[in-house]
């Protein structure tokens, strides 16, 4: 109980991260022609007519040689769009690092099949060794799917494997994660709502999809026992009636996807039997949350 309680305001305390950079660039979104979800938005990415686009990092250089190109081009998808192609900035200390860098995002640019088309990139002694990546996308149906539109009565899922081991493992799984999503849509499936359980961990992007679509969650199920870890995975808020057909996508696919929580009216986050969160601590997180529909 004392381990979900400190994950809980953990993940409060991320969900606040972007609160002053948001809060002075809300006015942005009003010189943008045809922008759909922008700065206020939060979402995962910025869409723009129906072009979606998202950029990720600095990470770390060893780490997003593995991973830079699949956790930008994840948002991407989790919005109901294809990748296209994608830029990123290098920088690095020698020339080795480099090579490891470039090697590994070409890895993953050929096993998503999102081209790396331009970019920048800085090698000399002193720059900190790091990757960032955008990446470029486009709407495949009609509609753009946000991380605020759950409606009371959907259930809550998570789908994917893990993204995680090394970077042949890692492109699997996003690749098997991108075509089970993307077939969903393809097939008209309603998604109310998906956000990726990145940084912060699947509790946190819950609450977050939440707080946004301003009703409660019951979590009935544990779909992984660390909170707050990075998972990779996507959160998909659904009528119930849909998860037969969902269900057969994820096993023609042979896609993990596990129900775990129900959206409910009253404003509150209960795990089980117990009330994490009153709809007074909940509806307080909702006034202070730099957000807007």
């Amino acid at each position: 109980m004392e381990r979900l309680e400190y994950e809980i305001k953990h993940a409060i305390k991320h969900m606040m991260e972007t609160h002053y950079p948001r809060k002075r660039l809300w006015d942005m979104d009003l010189k943008v022609k045809d922008l759909l979800r922008g700065i206020r938005a939060g979402d995962d990415s910025v869409v723009i007519g129906r072009n979606v686009i998202n950029m990720e990092g600095p990470y770390p250089l060893k780490l997003g040689s593995k991973t830079a190109l699949i956790h930008t081009s994840c948002d991407v998808v989790a919005m109901g769009a294809r990748p296209l192609y994608a830029l990123n900035a290098i920088q690095a200390q020698s020339e080795e690092e480099l090579k490891m860098a470039v090697e590994g995002l070409r890895r993953q640019s050929l096993g998503l099949n999102i081209p790396i088309v331009g970019g920048n990139t800085q090698s000399e002694e002193g720059l900190t060794p790091c990757i960032s990546v955008v990446v470029f996308g486009e709407l495949i149906g009609d509609r753009v799917i946000t991380d605020g539109g759950a409606q009371v009565g959907d259930i809550v899922l998570m789908l994917g494997h893990p993204v995680e081991g090394d970077i042949g493992e890692r492109i699997q799984r996003a690749k098997n994660k991108y075509d089970t999503f993307l077939s969903i849509v393809e097939r008209g499936i309603e998604v109310n709502a998906c956000k990726d359980a990145s940084r912060g961990g699947w509790l946190c992007n819950v609450l977050e999809m939440m707080v946004k679509a301003k009703v409660g969650v019951e979590i009935t199920a544990l779909p992984y026992p660390r909170s707050t870890r990075y998972l990779g995975t996507y959160i998909i808020s659904t009528r119930e009636e849909n998860l037969r057909d969902i269900l057969e996508i994820c096993v023609e696919k042979r896609c993990p996807v596990i129900p775990f929580g129900r959206v409910i009216e009253e404003k509150v986050l209960r795990v089980g039997n117990r009330e994490y969160l009153s709809e007074e601590e909940f509806m307080d997180i909702v006034a202070k949350f730099p957000y807007k529909p």
